[in-house]
């Protein structure tokens, strides 16, 4: 008969780098969470310099939600608070639709074209879309260093 020989081995801390890895992992997400959060906030606080200046109320209603965590990933949410979503989308798109099916192109007021530029764009419609196109760089930047450590 064959001669069997019984291989074997064992691992000793096995149990300690399972808690480095755990370590790890709340670590980057507390990274990432943070990242997140001030990533929002820089585009909100150029979508307010973008947005069309309607006595501040479109300004004071764009917000970030709290970062949301799911099976795949993290997100945050950001725009405008519910109450004025609809104003805001009219706002956003740069124009309105009547009743009867005509659309209305909106023109920026006095008090918005008195903003100015800021970074290359005229405050009006598109504020928000435009503030996530002057920081895609800087958060692609900002999430590659969050994923190096």
């Amino acid at each position: 008969m064959a001669d069997h020989k019984i291989f074997s081995f064992s691992l000793e801390g096995i149990e300690a780098i399972i808690d480095r890895l755990d370590q790890l992992e709340n670590d980057l997400d507390r990274r990432l969470e943070e990242t997140l959060t001030k990533l929002a906030a820089d585009v909100i606080h150029d979508a307010k310099r973008l947005a069309p200046n309607l006595g501040g109320w479109l300004e004071g209603a764009l917000v970030i939600t709290e970062v949301k965590r799911t099976i795949v990933g993290m997100y945050i949410d950001m725009g405008t608070s519910p109450e004025v979503d609809d104003y805001a989308v009219v706002q956003h798109e740069g124009f309105r639709k009547t009743k009867g099916g005509k659309l209305v192109p909106l023109e920026p007021g006095i008090k918005t074209e008195s903003k100015g530029a800021y970074n290359g764009y005229m405050p009006g419609k598109k504020f928000l879309e435009n503030a996530l196109k002057m920081n895609e760089q800087h958060i692609l930047e900002e999430l590659s260093k969050v994923l190096e450590g």
